[in-house]
């Protein structure tokens, strides 16, 4: 797929940023906002320059978000070589800015296809989802203004996302999350304490938008890929190396290492 002029250097700059570690000028590029197709088209470019797409049938990891229930959630799909297994490790010199939010992952039972999204009852996130992990996300930025460069960049570049980790599965089930309580640790210290912080109530508001986003754009979801829903900790910024760990009460836990 061909891209506009403009597009070409949003994409030139950020495969730049990803290979040599240094942050794009923002500035340098057209003041006119991308759409959300644009963002998306600049994500998929980046994706196939820097080798990230896997096959069809191999799971892959999303980010996602947006205001709330009612409004028009937006995604990312995560680079591989940075999403790990908890307990996760990455080297702080690796990222610009390194924020943390605390997460919940939600994981995919079986294969997604059009067919599928329009046979089943995607309304019921029961019947396609059938477990959920802790999920740490790094967040960094490739931007120069970090996060004050304009949001439809933040969005190409895939929401900001440096990293995930991700903890051990636990089988779906219902859940008051209104209720529940997440607490963040750094370096052993408790930073906060978290309930029913999740600022859409329901961290699976958005999933029947992640399934109809994913199937559009890469024809299907694969079994086992994994959606991470939004933080419920605001945003925790680090200064340097630092040991992070994420509990959720009764779900379980993730941690991640900054060396």
């Amino acid at each position: 797929m061909s891209l506009a002029p403009a597009l070409q250097a949003v994409c030139a700059a950020l495969v730049a940023a990803r290979r040599t570690g240094i942050a794009a000028d923002e500035r340098a590029l057209p003041d006119t906002p991308l759409t959300a197709d644009e963002a998306y088209a600049v994500q998929e470019h980046v994706a196939r320059e820097l080798g990230w797409n896997t096959g069809e049938d191999a799971p892959s990891h999303w980010k996602g978000g947006g205001p709330g229930a009612g409004s028009t959630a937006v995604f990312a799909r995560l680079p591989p070589p940075w999403v790990q297994s908890s307990p996760g490790e990455f080297a702080a010199r690796d990222f610009h800015r390194k924020g943390i939010e605390i997460e919940i992952a939600f994981r995919l039972a079986r294969d997604i296809t059009a067919v599928d999204l329009a046979a089943r009852s995607a309304h019921d996130p029961a019947a396609f989802i059938d477990a959920m992990a802790v999920s740490i996300e790094l967040v960094d930025f490739r931007w120069q203004g970090c996060e004050r460069a304009p949001a439809s960049l933040r969005m190409a570049d895939l929401q900001s996302n440096g990293a995930l980790v991700v903890g051990d599965w636990v089988p779906l089930r219902p859940v008051d999350w209104s209720r529940q309580v997440a607490t963040l640790e750094v370096d052993g210290a408790q930073v906060g304490r978290y309930q029913g912080a999740h600022p859409a109530g329901d961290p699976l508001w958005f999933a029947t938008q992640w399934l109809a986003h994913g199937v559009a754009r890469h024809d299907r979801l694969a079994a086992g890929s994994v959606l991470t829903t939004g933080s419920w900790c605001g945003m925790v910024w680090l200064d340097g190396p630092a040991n992070a760990r994420a509990v959720f009460d009764g779900i379980g836990e993730a941690t991640l290492k900054l060396v």
